[in-house]
């Protein structure tokens, strides 16, 4: 089945969490919260279910990945680099690095939509169409057999409800809850009082959802049955401990609006917007650079100690999804060299 194909190529290119869904269990809970009703956050289109004969029922994949996309990314960006300077009019990494913009989220993006691609593309597949709904707001629609891409480039979302994390108040965007598509999958457990974060029992805090991918089956392909939506994850974190990121998250608000960053700058964006608002007031390819405004959100995932003495990203994966300084991936990229 197409999940399949596309959940072993994912894995080879980093992309190593790839949760088979159904877009009900999402759009379920976001009328529930009156987040609908409210005008907060949109409906997932819900298609017919694919049902791949092994107990599976599903129309959607929510795509992250832990730590192990580093090592992945780094390989990728120094192909990037050394083919920047084949015709030799560059001559240095620095140079090179510079022509390619936003690295990360280039090599996020491409991996995942040529993945996508290749698998739906397959003479077997069921796939007519599919939607990509992006962790940043952007959506695009792709034709399976006509390979016709209609994308929306809106890249920044006003908000104002101060209780929630994903938001979609404009017309021409669709920012989608990643960490309320990740509970739907029982896989999660959302720290809705202290983190904010999604923990996970094995790999604690240290995930990131990239994207929801949403398909149209063939006419004669679909089913329509929606499998019961998983039971919730139990919490894997000690009161003691939950307590004690409840400090840090409130601490962090208050280090916050004394930087004349407010609380509506950090509270009511979603994680990815306030590493993307962070790149403007921080940089620092080291601990010591770093704004001391910023180290307090960076800690937060560093309270929970599930899965942080195996999963924690490395100090330069950690600095450079807060920073994006490019010190970070020059060094990266001599280390990796030597």
């Amino acid at each position: 089945m197409v999940c399949d194909d596309i959940q072993r190529e994912l894995v080879n290119r980093g992309f190593d969490l790839c949760h088979p869904i159904h877009t009900s269990w999402y759009n379920n809970l976001i009328i529930s919260e009156g987040l609908v009703e409210s005008g907060t956050l949109k409906l997932l289109p819900e298609p017919l279910s694919f049902d791949d004969g092994e107990g599976r029922i599903y129309n959607a994949l929510l795509i992250g990945n832990t730590k192990s996309i580093w090592p992945v990314f780094l390989n990728w960006l120094s192909t990037q680099v050394d083919e920047q300077k084949k015709d030799g009019s560059i001559i240095s990494d620095e140079q090179a690095l510079a022509q390619i913009a936003s690295p990360f989220d280039t090599f996020a993006q491409s991996s995942i939509t040529d993945t996508i691609k290749q698998c739906c593309s397959k003479e077997q597949s069921d796939i007519s169409s599919y939607q990509l709904f992006w962790s940043n707001g952007k959506s695009q629609k792709v034709d399976v057999d006509t390979g016709d891409d209609s994308t929306n480039t809106t890249d920044s979302v006003s908000v104002e409800d101060k209780s929630n994390h994903c938001f979609n108040d404009a017309s021409d965007s669709f920012l989608v809850s990643m960490q309320r598509v990740a509970t739907t999958t029982g896989e999660y457990w959302h720290d809705d009082d202290a983190t904010k974060l999604c923990v996970h029992p094995e790999y604690g805090t240290w995930t990131a959802f990239r994207v929801v991918v949403v398909f149209q089956t063939k006419s004669t392909c679909g089913v329509a049955d929606i499998p019961p939506t998983p039971p919730p994850c139990p919490c894997p974190v000690s009161e003691e401990e939950s307590k004690a990121a409840k400090k840090v998250f409130d601490y962090a608000l208050q280090m916050s609006s004394s930087n004349d960053i407010g609380y509506a700058a950090t509270l009511n964006k979603s994680w990815a917007e306030i590493a993307e608002y962070f790149e403007t007031i921080s940089s620092g390819s080291e601990w010591s650079k770093v704004d001391e405004t910023l180290k307090p959100w960076i800690q937060l995932r560093d309270c929970i100690t599930v899965g942080r003495e195996k999963w924690k990203y490395t100090d330069a994966q950690l600095l450079y999804h807060y920073t994006r300084d490019a010190e970070i991936l020059l060094d990266e990229l001599k280390r990796i060299g030597d």
